[in-house]
């Protein structure tokens, strides 16, 4: 189904590009908090919108169906998590995740995107069943939240099969949309690099290469 765009969510949009298109930021630490605080914004307007409409969402710790499924993420959130990392983790488990970041690389390298979609690789910061970065995951898993463990159960059981039910509540999509993208378009309006890239290849260039945060600063490409 497809739900109408209601005009406090389209404001919303309006108002996460316009702001990000004219913020400046003095360095990269600034930057980062700034993405942070969006993500902020972004958990306020969704759990305004369940508490509004009554969703009922069925996601919980130990429920890591979506954490197997291909995750793109924008330059301003691989930084967030990888500072996350360098700053949170310990040194035996920031060895650990990129050990398990490589290893992700390897299998995921020969496989296309839609291929990937299919493979169901489990994400290398998942651990004991739970996201090990969950503070600092990116917009596309913040937004995300299942009204239907059935359903997510049966999409993981067979990637090739069409859903069998809802996943997603409309208007909740949408609002996380609307933040997110919202913050993205306005990052690119403002000369800032806001493609998407897989996660592990754009999270292992940002905790390995530090050259990346400065040429996403200098507008360009940050992960060549």
């Amino acid at each position: 189904m497809n739900a109408v765009v209601n005009p406090e969510i389209q404001a919303t949009f309006e108002r996460e590009r316009a702001e990000a298109r004219a913020r400046k930021v003095p360095d990269a630490a600034a930057a980062r908090q700034q993405t942070v605080r969006m993500y902020g914004r972004l958990a306020d307007l969704q759990a305004d919108i369940i508490r509004r409409y009554g969703v009922k969402t069925e996601c919980e710790r130990g429920c890591a169906y979506c954490c197997h499924l291909r995750v793109e993420i924008r330059p301003h959130e691989a930084f967030v998590l990888a500072n996350h990392i360098q700053n949170k983790l310990s040194v035996a488990q920031r060895e650990q995740a990129l050990a398990r970041i490589e290893e992700n690389l390897k299998r995921i390298s020969p496989l296309s995107a839609e291929q990937h979609i299919r493979a169901g690789i489990p994400c290398a910061l998942l651990q004991d069943g739970a996201c090990s970065v969950y503070e600092g995951r990116p917009a596309t898993c913040r937004k995300y939240y299942s009204v239907s463990v059935d359903t997510c159960r049966a999409a993981f059981q067979d990637t090739a099969a069409p859903l069998r039910g809802p996943i997603e509540d409309d208007q909740v999509r949408l609002a996380g949309n609307a933040v997110a993208l919202g913050y993205a378009k306005g990052m690119e309006e403002a000369g800032l690099d806001a493609a998407q890239y897989e996660l592990h290849f754009a999270l292992h260039r940002a905790l390995t290469n530090a050259k990346t945060e400065k040429r996403y600063r200098d507008g360009k490409k940050a992960f060549i």
